[in-house]
């Protein structure tokens, strides 16, 4: 199947797939780092915004958001589900300054992992670069990612069931390691009503990076008080445990530092 008939037939089972997500959690985590920040603004842009799992709590909670995405079937689910102001645009992460936005957001996000389908520095930070450029001053960036260079596990297979009471599916994963690229791929099983759906070859690759990385770059590109967490928790302290997910938090600086 080619690639874009692929994601156009996944994209209305997105939420089906990932149904198990908090949001919830993770927006507390971005709503916590504001606070940290003293940001009081209500302006953020969400950044591989996927079907608008964070964009509409965001919503609900009265921020203005502003989603970017580079697949037009994702954000036409995004658009279709997110109440209050928000609008969506398409838009690679990679060239945020061709999108059109007006800058100004008190608060950017990219999460999902999705910072990570940057595959080498320089994409890494070009995405950054362009977040940076549309915070205002003193504004906030968070993004995550399940995949560091340390953690990414080669061969690694997983079975995943979603069932709704209509839509039942079974998604298989195999994982494989090329350097400092991680690839992911998918395979799903899907009965929706009297349609049986098998889709293959949902491919997805990732720049493997050192959270130290992540901190290099924030900083190279202009953010400062950048920090690594873990598992949407305020902590610096890395358990004996594989974590799920690494959080990261900076801030463009005000006018006077």
């Amino acid at each position: 199947m080619h690639r874009q008939a692929l994601y156009s037939e996944l994209a209305r089972y997105y939420d089906k797939i990932y149904w198990s997500k908090d949001y919830q959690q993770e927006v507390a985590f971005v709503l916590k780092a504001l606070e940290r920040n003293g940001v009081k603004g209500r302006r953020v842009l969400d950044v591989a915004t996927g079907t608008g799992g964070h964009a509409r709590i965001l919503a609900a909670k009265g921020f203005e958001v502003t989603g970017v995405d580079i697949s037009e079937d994702v954000l036409r689910i995004a658009q279709s589900k997110v109440k209050g102001n928000s609008k969506f645009v398409k838009g690679d992460m990679r060239n945020l300054g061709a999108v059109g936005l007006d800058g100004g957001f008190d608060a950017a996000t990219c999460l999902f992992s999705s910072i990570s389908y940057n595959l080498n520095v320089g994409e890494l930070k070009l995405t950054l670069r362009g977040i940076y450029d549309q915070l205002r001053e003193g504004g906030v960036v968070v993004f995550d990612t399940h995949f560091t260079k340390e953690d990414f596990m080669d061969g690694y297979r997983g079975e995943d069931i979603f069932d709704d009471g209509r839509v039942f599916g079974a998604r298989l994963s195999i994982s494989k390691r090329d350097g400092d690229v991680g690839q992911v791929s998918f395979s799903y099983l899907i009965k929706d009503g009297g349609k049986t759906l098998v889709l293959r070859n949902d491919v997805h690759k990732f720049g493997l990076f050192d959270p130290e990385d992540f901190l290099k770059t924030m900083g190279e590109v202009g953010f400062v008080d950048a920090n690594a967490f873990l598992d949407w928790k305020f902590e610096k302290t890395r358990s004996n445990r594989k974590f799920r997910d690494v959080v990261f938090a900076g801030r463009k600086p005000g006018r006077e530092e």
